[in-house]
């Protein structure tokens, strides 16, 4: 029988056991991005925690970084080759030629547990080339410190001075310090956590300290009752240089708070206390106290300054946020010059991955905030990942002047710095470390600073034709100077070509007779007067009577014979060109002479008028004031295709549908070759090469010439180049063919496509639909129609899709430039027919009414006269002679004779005389 005290024994011997096994430390060996940051880097050293590896090693590349012979790689083994996790690793900034040592952190896995951190020291500074993996062993030394009375922390910070004199440990429980100076035991020192943060609870996550102070982010633990458990906390640490340990101390603290109602403040971080990657942070300090401190799980980057002479206070500046995601801020570094270098995940809220980018800030010019615009972006469409670089990005490290940037698979790409006019070039194919070389920036960039970003774009107004400039030229002011210009353009390139216009409307008026009549009798001013027939019919009138006084004045002053024979002569000559009272009036003789001219006008208006028929062939009216008018009435209307058509309109469409396109597209301000130019049109549903007729690229302007098998089609035009763009022209041109009285027109039209301040984008979707123009022009004589027929175009674009910014393109990746361009037809066609106002039989008619008419007017007005004015004129005579009652005897001498008469009866006959000598 077992013993009571013996089972007791079993079983707290099974509860240890079980403890134990918690306790085992079994990390991801091949995760990059566990516990810490594993990749380290300054202006003489890179180092790598490669924890996979077998044995696991340290790779180590040393300065300069480039692809030749000074400069070389080797790897150093962990100082415990078996169950040895490397957390992180760093490197002081400052550090020179003759401090090539860095320190490191880990723990030991599986059942041999154990937290250490240590320093490896390069013993031959003097040769740093050339190295092999023996040398490399046999060079470097370790100093390693054990902290066995602390188990494992899901999170265990290293910083290190940027002289790298020495490095912190932090921890919630407790942080230490390692000085590189003397490495024995006794100098390292730990602190309790508790006596260390102001938040006992605070777990740190990322740290990066300068000279004087360090900024150090993490969680701190909420009250149980909170919804938000934990919650992020920023500290500024100092360190006080009383203590021989400079023992680190918060002087100032900043808490981010979430705005209410947006997705962070719904975020409760109730597994902040255990490792993930999703709670990754990350600090980095610049030489002038600017301090970036990313926080992905809110994907906000938060800019803070320090006073670097009085460090007790995080002030804050601005954030960056980048949408509903997870990932920015993965990783921050300050580079030289003031360029800050953020690494930009993005990650769905359950931390599935979705892409990785490297921004690029001139945080001293333009500042730093969401709105703020990127110096460039990494990969981009001329800087590219290598072939076998991961798209899953984990870190960056600066040095400052050198940029590292690790991947999933623990590949890293070093982006040296370049001088002004040339950019870090990323060579694709090799190996790890992958190593950029400068390139001078393409044209219609400029790079005006050294560093590792990219070439940005000319201004508008600006150009750089590819010679390295460092500054762009400005362009002349009738040139076309986009974003992103190579050269002077004109503005004339970028010309539209229209090959019809509006159809005219009829006039108000399509009577002849009312046109014919607003025509003779209208008095305008200028040349309208010259032209107006009433005028020269009152000139005429005028001149009537001037006769008419002169023969007056001839009658009554001029008493002799020869005045009464020219007066005689004078209404003999006149009544015979009495038109109005057939030849009984000589005045209506004069008179006449303003019908004649009123007539006379009618007829060359008419004359006129039958010539502006049709439109086509006509010239502006100079005979009559309104220079735009033509014997023409229009009607246009729009018929479904579905509609059956007559056997003219057949033979019109026939002529159309045979017509063959070729599409011209002008790419305008670039220095795109044809050489990188392929077409693609889709037949059916597979996609087959074709080819150009004509392909050139002159005056900075791409020229391409595509016959098209088919009109309705799809085209895609590929520029596999990532030169600059400015503006985009597209047309088509076909040949005109006449048949008959169908005359078929050639075809040629262009549209540009261009925004002020904008540069052309990588994707291009063009649609174009044709429709088609029927013209019918009626006969003057006959019933046979002349038909007339053309295509015009109607473009759909999204102007804001077709043109990109500075801030869209720095943004893009795309490799080539892609046109696609769709042309249909639409479901119905525009039918348009002109006939004349009036034909040569009605002109001709309306001409003779219109002098019959003239006649009869002028003879009313003379009856009127007779029947009306002269009885009232006689009447009034009478009246202003003085009658006497009694008719007194008048002597008068007849045939020699003396004999009475009557003073009335010479009254009457002096009346009648007078009367007769008007007409």
């Amino acid at each position: 029988m077992i013993s009571p005290n013996y089972l007791c024994s079993i079983l707290l011997l099974l509860v240890i056991h079980i403890q134990h096994l918690h306790s085992v430390f079994t990390p991801n060996t091949k995760d990059y991005d566990a516990y810490g940051s594993k990749i380290t880097l300054n202006d003489h050293l890179l180092v790598l925690a490669q924890n996979s590896y077998l044995p696991p090693t340290f790779a180590i590349q040393f300065a300069p970084y480039n692809s030749t012979l000074t400069s070389s790689q080797c790897s150093l083994i962990y100082p415990n080759t078996t169950n040895t996790f490397i957390y992180s690793v760093v490197l002081g900034k400052k550090q020179n030629q003759t401090q090539l040592h860095f320190f490191f952190i880990g723990e030991h896995t599986n059942d041999q547990n154990g937290i250490f951190i240590g320093m490896a020291t390069f013993n031959h500074s003097q040769q740093t080339s050339n190295l092999n993996s023996s040398i490399c062993n046999a060079s470097f030394t370790y100093s390693l410190h054990y902290l066995n009375t602390y188990s494992h922390q899901e999170y265990s910070i290293l910083g290190v001075h940027s002289q790298g004199i020495r490095a912190y440990v932090f921890t919630n429980r407790y942080v230490a310090v390692f000085h590189a100076v003397n490495t024995s035991s006794t100098n390292l020192n730990t602190w309790d956590g508790q006596t260390t943060w102001p938040d006992e609870s605070f777990i740190p996550h990322a740290v990066d300290l300068s000279d004087h102070f360090g900024v150090i982010a993490g969680f701190i633990q909420n009250n149980a009752n909170v919804t938000v458990k934990y919650s992020p906390m920023i500290y500024l640490i100092r360190f006080n240089s009383s203590d021989e340990h400079y023992r680190p101390y918060v002087a100032h603290e900043y808490k981010p708070i979430a705005t209410p109602g947006t997705w962070q403040d719904l975020l409760t971080n109730a597994d902040a206390d255990v490792y993930s990657a999703k709670y990754d942070m990350s600090v980095s300090i610049d030489e002038k106290g600017n301090v970036f401190v990313g926080m992905q799980f809110i994907n906000r980057v938060f800019l803070f300054t320090v006073n670097i002479t009085n460090p007790i206070e995080l002030n804050f500046v601005s954030r960056f946020t980048n949408g509903r995601s997870i990932g920015n801020g993965k990783g921050v570094a300050w580079m030289e010059n003031g360029i800050g270098a953020v690494l930009i995940n993005v990650y769905t809220l359950d931390y599935v991955w979705s892409s990785s980018q490297v921004y690029l800030f001139d945080i001293y010019e333009n500042g730093y905030n969401s709105n703020s615009t990127p110096l460039s972006i990494f990969p981009n469409s001329h800087q590219l990942l290598p072939s076998s670089f991961s798209s899953i990005f984990l870190n960056i490290v600066s040095s400052p002047s050198s940029l590292a940037l690790l991947d999933d698979k623990g590949n890293v790409l070093i982006f040296t710095p370049t001088q002004s006019q040339y950019y870090p070039a990323v060579i694709t194919t090799g190996s790890s470390p992958f190593i950029t070389a400068p390139k001078s920036c393409m044209a219609g960039t400029f790079k005006n600073k050294s560093g590792v970003h990219d070439c940005v774009l000319c201004r508008t107004g600006t150009k750089n034709p590819g010679n390295a400039s460092d500054a762009c030229i400005p362009c002349s002011s009738d040139a076309f100077c986009p974003l992103g210009s190579v050269a002077d353009v004109s503005k004339l390139t970028l010309e539209t070509v229209h090959q019809v216009v509006p159809y005219p409307h009829s006039p108000e008026s399509t009577i002849f007779d009312e046109i014919l009549i607003h025509s003779m009798f209208s008095i305008g001013s200028g040349r309208c007067l010259l032209v107006s027939p009433l005028f020269w019919a009152l000139i005429i009138a005028g001149v009537v009577l001037v006769i008419i006084v002169i023969m007056e004045i001839l009658k009554h002053c001029v008493k002799n014979s020869h005045s009464q024979k020219i007066q005689h002569g004078v209404r003999h000559v006149f009544k015979h060109t009495d038109l109005i009272g057939e030849g009984e009036f000589w005045v209506g003789g004069l008179v006449s002479f303003c019908i004649i001219v009123l007539v006379s006008f009618s007829y060359a208006f008419s004359n006129g008028y039958l010539k502006q028929y049709p439109i086509e062939g006509s010239t502006d009216s100079y005979f009559t004031c309104d220079k735009s008018m033509r014997n023409a009435k229009f009607d246009t209307n729009v018929q479904s295709l579905a509609i059956p058509l007559t056997h003219d309109e057949q033979e019109m469409f026939d002529l159309l549908n045979e017509q063959e396109f070729t599409l011209n597209v002008d790419f305008i301000n670039t220095l795109v070759n044809c050489d990188a130019v392929s077409i693609q049109a889709q037949f059916g549903l597979t996609w087959s090469t074709i080819r150009w007729s004509d392909c050139n690229n002159i005056n900075a302007t791409l020229t391409l010439s595509v016959p098209l098998p088919y009109q309705h089609i799809s085209v895609k035009i590929f520029l596999a180049d990532t030169k600059t763009i400015g503006a985009l022209r597209i047309g088509m041109s076909s040949d005109g063919h006449l048949k008959e009285r169908h005359t078929l027109r050639e075809l040629h039209f262009y549209q540009s496509f261009s925004k002020n301040g904008y540069m052309l984008s990588n994707d291009l979707p063009v649609a174009i639909a044709i429709t088609k123009i029927i013209n019918e022009t009626k006969p003057m004589e006959g019933e046979e129609s002349d038909f007339g027929g053309i295509y015009i175009p109607t473009f759909t674009v999204d102007m804001n899709s077709l043109f990109v910014s500075n801030n869209q393109y720095v943004r893009s990746s795309a490799t080539m430039t892609t046109l696609t361009i769709v042309i249909s037809e639409t479901p119905y066609y525009v039918k348009n027919v002109q006939q004349p106002i009036a034909r040569k039989s009605e002109v001709i008619f309306r001409n003779l009414l219109f002098t019959v008419v003239c006649l009869e007017i002028f003879g009313l007005i003379f009856l009127s006269y007779k029947l009306v004015v002269r009885p009232l004129y006689k009447k009034i005579i009478r009246k202003c002679h003085h009658a006497e009652e009694k008719e007194l005897p008048y002597q008068v001498q007849m045939n020699g004779d003396l004999k009475l008469t009557k003073k009335s009866d010479r009254t009457d006959k002096k009346d009648r005389d007078y009367i007769s000598s008007i007409f």
